[in-house]
């Protein structure tokens, strides 16, 4: 059998953090290294294996890529991932603009738009005790003038109180606020739906996106772009009038405004990371809902994740959004684990004023 090829510009895309598999040459055989990419330079690769750390020239390797987090529990690959992993792979579709560790603690910031880049992560243990970790966390908001906010998550139905961060914080006087669901899915099973034949697809918003995306999107649109520019693999999606499918508009659209042929009807975005893919910012304005749109965005990042090679997707939807939640069940998605966010106490009125909102 030939020997293998070199191909060094294989790795080009990992970097340090990554989870990966790399398959290289070793004693005149193959084997695979996988784990954590714990560094890397111009000839070599490091990775955080189960039997230790094992360096790979980058000559050496024939196969790279990046694979999605261990599993920890069984069933569906979509359900396999630690809630605490699935947190951290999710920062990549919503990245902040300025952050902060603090032991595993991530600090995020973004001028106020989205709590997701706008609110701790408490991925581990801070470093320090619970109390100064918050007054940490209050202070470093103040100086950037926001709102200090917490996420803490857990799995379905967990009190905030009974979590060790949680009821830390709510006995130093934080209130939780917005029950959010972390559904995934399996592209696969996604991806073999309905779609349309007039949607489009761009690796960048173009002025079409923004006219169907939701009001707050593009009342932030400075910052939103800037936290777009930071994804490096990513879909936008766009469905216009005509993508409205037959069957659903007879007798269901009486009384509805008349659609424009052309019109922007339903947008989503999509975001390619950690071997996962991220369905964000899902819009239908509520004139052309009930017609299937949400649906056909569903599947169209289904179908750009598949041809990318990823297995699992997941979203995040306020529990309160009984529509979206059944949409996504119906589309096979199911709820991996939620998350609430807190709220620090209320500032003097004479502090807010002095750090207002930039």
């Amino acid at each position: 059998m030939p020997e293998p090829p070199n191909q060094p510009d294989l790795t080009r895309t990992l970097t340090v953090g990554m989870r990966v598999v790399l398959r290289h040459r070793l004693d005149g055989g193959l084997t695979d290294a996988l784990g954590p990419l714990v560094s890397a330079d111009d000839t070599t690769l490091v990775v955080q294996t189960r039997r230790g750390r094992v360096t790979v020239a980058r000559v050496d390797v024939v196969a790279a890529k990046e694979v999605p987090p261990a599993a920890v529990r069984r069933g569906a690959p979509h359900l396999a991932p630690s809630m605490a992993d699935l947190q951290e792979l999710m920062v990549a579709g919503m990245p902040p603009l300025r952050s902060e560790w603090l032991g595993r603690w991530l600090l995020r910031e973004a001028s106020g738009y989205t709590g997701r880049a706008n609110s701790v992560l408490p991925l581990g243990d801070p470093g320090v005790p619970l109390s100064d970790a918050l007054a940490f966390v209050a202070s470093w908001y103040a100086d950037r003038g926001g709102v200090p906010l917490l996420q803490v998550y857990g799995p379905s139905g967990f009190s905030v109180a009974d979590d060790a961060v949680g009821g830390a914080a709510i006995d130093a006087g934080w209130t939780a606020f917005q029950r959010t669901l972390v559904m995934t899915g399996s592209v696969d099973a996604l991806a073999v739906g309905g779609g349309s034949s007039t949607a489009t697809v761009a690796d960048r918003p173009d002025d079409a996106w923004w006219s169907g995306a939701a009001p707050r999107e593009q009342e932030h649109r400075a910052t939103a772009t800037a936290i777009f520019d930071q994804i490096p693999d990513a879909a936008y999606l766009t469905l216009r009038a005509d993508a409205i499918r037959p069957e659903v508009s007879g007798g269901a659209d009486a009384g509805r405004p008349e659609v424009t042929a052309g019109e922007v009807v339903a947008v989503g975005r999509t975001a390619f990371a950690h071997a996962w893919a991220g369905v964000l910012s899902v819009h239908v304005p509520p004139a052309y809902r009930r017609r299937g749109l949400a649906r056909q965005v569903m599947t169209l990042a289904a179908r750009e994740a598949r041809a990318r090679g990823i297995r699992s997707m997941y979203l995040q939807v306020s529990q309160d959004n009984t529509p979206a939640v059944q949409l996504y069940e119906s589309l096979g998605f199911a709820i991996h684990h939620e998350y609430y966010y807190l709220r620090a106490p209320t500032a003097p009125r004479a502090a807010r004023a002095a750090r207002a909102p930039r």
